[in-house]
This record gives structure tokens, C-alpha cells and sequence, in this order.
């Protein structure tokens, strides 16, 4: 039998007035970094769900490159409105990433978790609001570090997309060349493994829809940062599928290159 295991999500807000949250509560940090800790650590992109007070999230994607410079974007959750984007330089001291833009503000991250951007308040203190854990940052490639070995297993089978789920626990393997593979966890309540269709493409959206020996099963992966419930870590699509009419919701990660959309 196929076995799975998943992943990943978490948080920011502040720099944009648009999405605060309840006055924000704040106390010292030690944010000193070891000795051990190179800048090239934070290199790369990072992902999380921040809290809006108005919509369900935020989508927030920053890539820190090796010139010091960045890339920041945010994107409402059930909004329609166009994602706010922002760019400058960035620096470490004193323990912290700081980021500043052309419109004079600095946003802080402590750096004192290995793997993590906690962002912290303008005066470089932790948010301790109920929504205190949500303020996160996940690096991209920690979703595949952290199960290293699993998904080298996967990959040498042809396996292109993963994806799991909690309450009730699920799993899904799709082999783009042989099949889509999806079943209930722990016991195998609902399994069903079918052929792979020819996808449905919308937005951000990608749906497959199959039916064998009658039984129906649908497939959505949207390009979205999606949490998972237990572990609290971020992969890169929300995923959804509908199973003998039951919906089962969680998160998953590309093993192999993303297929362009059309």
C-alpha cells in the first residue's frame, strides 16, 4: 500500500493598516542569534497565513535574495482585490531580519528559531495576542527537508503530488503518467485508485475529475499557502476532494516539477 505523511502554515500583518487585527499586545524578546547562524539560512522564499480582520487570511510570500534585496506579497483571502506587493533591502542585526521598503517601513522578524520568521512588533517585541502563533514564516524548502527521505521514496516511483489531511485523516498520491490514488486514514474506509484525466484549469485552480466502478472522486489543488491543523506547518497548495460525496480538505506539495498551466 501507498503511504503518505504532510505538511505545513502560519502568519504575519502590521505593515499594512488595511488588515490589522485587535490592539496588538507585545513584550521583550531575546532575539541573539548563535554564532552557528549564517545569513545564507534565510536565503530563499518564505510562506505563511497572516490574520486579517476582515477577510479569513492573508497570503504572505517573501523572497529574501543573495544581493540583500526582497520581494514581498500579499494576497486577501475571498477578496477581490489585487495582491499588495512591495520590494527593498534587507539586513540582519542584533539577532533580527529587517526589511525596508521605499515606503519608510521596517518590518522585523526574530530569528532565534532555526527555520522560522516570527514577525515582531515595530519596537522588535513579540505580538502576544490570542493570534500570537499565526505571526510565522515557513521556508519553502522545509516542506520537503522535513521528510526527506519519504518523498525521495516517492519520487523514484513516479509519484508527482502529494497531499494529507486531518479529522478525519486521508492521503493522496497522484502519478501524473499512471493514476490518482486517494484513501482514508488509518483504516481504509474509503480507497479509491483511478486513471488521471485531463486536469480543468481555472485561476490558481487545478481539478480532476474521475469516476470508476461508479464511484466519484474529484480532485482540487489550488496554489494557495494551506496550514495544517495538527503540525501547524505550511504547503504550498490547499487541496480538496470530494470522495463517494464526502469533502475531505487539507494540504499538499509538488514531488516533481509543477505542470505549466495552460
Amino acid at each position: 500500500m501507498r503511504k503518505v505523511s504532510l505538511l505545513i502554515i502560519a502568519c504575519f500583518t502590521t505593515i499594512c493598516t488595511a488588515c490589522t487585527t485587535s490592539e496588538l499586545t507585545t513584550e521583550p524578546v531575546d532575539v541573539a542569534v548563535g554564532e552557528s547562524r549564517l545569513p545564507l539560512s534565510v536565503i530563499g522564499t518564505w510562506r505563511g497565513v497572516i490574520p486579517c480582520a476582515d477577510c479569513p487570511g492573508i497570503n504572505y510570500n517573501l523572497s529574501l535574495n543573495e544581493n540583500n534585496t526582497f520581494e514581498e506579497t500579499m494576497v486577501y483571502q475571498d477578496r477581490d482585490a489585487a495582491p499588495f506587493t512591495r520590494s527593498g533591502s534587507w539586513r540582519i542585526y542584533n539577532g533580527m531580519l529587517e526589511l525596508s521598503g521605499s515606503d519608510t517601513v521596517h518590518t522585523r522578524f526574530d530569528l532565534s528559531t532555526a527555520g522560522e520568521l516570527y514577525m515582531l512588533d515595530q519596537q522588535g517585541k513579540r505580538i502576544t495576542t490570542n493570534l500570537a502563533d499565526r505571526y510565522k514564516l515557513y521556508k519553502d524548502n522545509l516542506t520537503a527537508e522535513d521528510n526527506t527521505t519519504l518523498w525521495n521514496e516517492r519520487r523514484k516511483l513516479g509519484i508527482d503530488f502529494v497531499a494529507t489531511g486531518n479529522e478525519p485523516g486521508w492521503a493522496l498520491e497522484i502519478d501524473l503518467e499512471k493514476g490518482i490514488y486517494f484513501k482514508t486514514l488509518p483504516s481504509e474506509t474509503i480507497a479509491i485508485d483511478t486513471d488521471v484525466l485531463q486536469p480543468q484549469v481555472k485561476g490558481k485552480t487545478t481539478t480532476y475529475y474521475s469516476t470508476k466502478d461508479g464511484e466519484e472522486l474529484i480532485v482540487e489543488l489550488t496554489e494557495q499557502p494551506c496550514e495544517d491543523n495538527m503540525s501547524g506547518k505550511v504547503s504550498p497548495y490547499t487541496v480538496r476532494v470530494t470522495a463517494k460525496g464526502i469533502e475531505f480538505n487539507g494540504c499538499g506539495l509538488y514531488l516533481n516539477t509543477t505542470p505549466e498551466k495552460e
